[in-house]
């Protein structure tokens, strides 16, 4: 069962757990400085940097923690200490090297949000990805998107499909798109068909800012996919997974 302390930064909050025994027992979560128009790029970066640094300083130095196991939304630089570019977002330099600097504490590597999503939900007891192993979709909405495909026993490399952005979907499926009628159903209709078409899928999990949208659509999705559908709420799932990738990687 999982112990250590795992953070999760997306593109206007950061989070972070503490857990025991694969148990849930602390959390705390900031607001990131919104992006001001009036300055850099840079500088806005760097004003988000600081302010995750004070979030690990306060959360993990009462609890004297080494490391932190962290999942973060973008694109890293190749030691993945930076976030190089982050769509609906600003790039965030130098970020594991200046936590450390200003904390002690080490959050690098910086784990894909997506890549460890779906992990989290694997290792999770409760998500049916961890309960039943199908071959899974999973979508999580959030500032972004994030979708992570489990076929055959494993996850499919990103790298080896399209992403959303890429079929002209992400927009349609970020949270600001549909929170005002709550019902994202055909833009998820299209991606899931569009997966199909590189593999079969038996469940489909709707999780992050999915948990939102109108219950009411369920059964109509799951009658046009003919998938079982799951709104799970896991929002966790990301900082859970890179604790457990850190974990999996000092075996």
């Amino acid at each position: 069962m999982l112990s250590g302390v795992c953070m999760d930064i997306g593109g206007t909050k950061a989070r972070i757990y503490e857990f025991q025994a694969g148990r849930r027992f602390a959390q705390l979560e900031i607001e990131l400085p919104p992006i001001d128009s009036r300055v850099s790029e840079h500088e806005n970066g760097k004003r988000r940097v600081e302010a995750i640094s004070r979030l690990v300083k306060y959360f993990a130095s009462e609890r004297q923690v080494p490391r932190v196991a962290t999942a973060c939304a973008g694109l890293k630089d190749p030691d993945r200490t930076s976030v190089t570019l982050l769509h609906f977002g600003v790039p965030l330099p130098n970020l594991t090297q200046s936590v450390a600097e200003e904390t002690g504490t080490s959050i690098g590597p910086l784990y894909d949000d997506d890549v460890a999503a779906a992990w989290g939900h694997l290792v999770s007891p409760i998500s049916p990805l961890g309960t039943e192993p199908l071959n899974t979709l999973i979508l999580t909405a959030g500032t972004g998107l994030a979708e992570a495909h489990w076929i055959d026993g494993r996850f499919v490399d990103k790298k080896s499909y399209p992403r959303a952005s890429e079929l002209g979907l992400e927009q349609r499926l970020r949270a600001v798109a549909w929170r005002d009628n709550g019902n994202p159903f055909q833009a998820i209709c299209e991606l899931v068909e569009a997966r199909r078409t590189l593999y079969p899928l038996d469940q489909l999990i709707l999780s992050g800012r999915f948990v939102h949208m109108d219950r009411n659509c369920l059964p109509r999705l799951e009658e046009t996919l003919q998938l079982k559908v799951h709104l799970v709420d896991l929002p966790e799932a990301p900082a859970l997974g890179a604790l457990h990738l850190l974990q999996a990687s000092a075996l």
